[in-house]
């Protein structure tokens, strides 16, 4: 199979990484929320999810090492790459709590997003702690390992730079709103992707610049926290 890939252009290649890719994070979301949660002491759908979340980051270090024969690296940074993903921190945080200062006031969100988000198990403080800190953390740097590193550069060799960034930002968005759409209307709908496709924009406009995905990982951080917090008040609003 691998000598098959060999024969493969660049361009062929690229193609085949991202059809490999691009289905994981949608299914995997619409697993844990739609398959049946519990068959027997298994739970499906969580499974899925959690399969799924291998793959997408197994895959991006083996098509590396066998099928571009290229090496692993720590994608190192600048400190003015560090410096900027701190910078573009503040505005994203402030546009994060705004809209949800905006969305609390209205009907964005719904009355029933406190018992979807308790349905996950994470609505006492040490558990919604240690998830708090796994997504603002661990899934962020996966994301921008995925998404940043491994997709828009499959899209840059397809169609160029700026295409890229837009691309692998509207395909990052589209898992999210499908969670979206479970703990809004369809204004937060809109207004959160809106959000994490500009979001996608930045990081990805960030990795190009410094060809590393610390910096935008740094803003991704910040990003993940403020949702983080929104999240926790949600849970214990009254």
């Amino acid at each position: 199979m691998l000598t098959s890939l060999n024969t493969l252009s660049q361009r062929q290649k690229a193609v085949l990484a991202l059809c490999l890719v691009l289905p994981a994070p949608l299914v995997g979301i619409l697993s844990s929320l739609y398959v049946p949660q519990q068959v027997g002491d298994l739970q499906v759908g969580q499974v899925i999810w959690f399969v799924l979340k291998v793959w997408m980051v197994v895959l991006p270090i083996l098509w590396l090492l066998y099928v571009e024969k290229g090496k692993l690296s720590w994608s190192p940074t600048s400190k003015k790459g560090v410096l900027e993903g701190l910078l573009w921190s503040i505005p994203i945080s402030i546009v994060l709590l705004g809209t949800y200062w905006v969305a609390k006031g209205g009907s964005f969100i719904d009355p029933e997003a406190r018992k979807t988000i308790e349905a996950f198990g994470i609505s006492s403080p040490e558990k919604f702690l240690i998830f708090a800190a796994a997504m603002s953390l661990g899934n962020s740097l996966m994301e921008e390992y995925v998404w940043r590193w491994f997709v828009f550069s499959k899209f840059k060799v397809l169609v160029g730079v700026w295409p890229a960034i837009i691309l692998s930002a509207i395909f990052f968005t589209v898992h999210h709103t499908i969670i979206l759409w479970n703990f809004g209307s369809l204004w937060l709908l809109l207004l959160g992707s809106m959000g994490l496709i500009s979001g996608g924009i930045i990081w990805g406009w960030l990795y190009n610049k410094y060809n590393s995905i610390w910096p935008g990982w740094i803003c991704h951080v910040a990003a993940d926290t403020a949702i983080m917090w929104v999240t926790w008040q949600i849970i214990t609003r009254n």
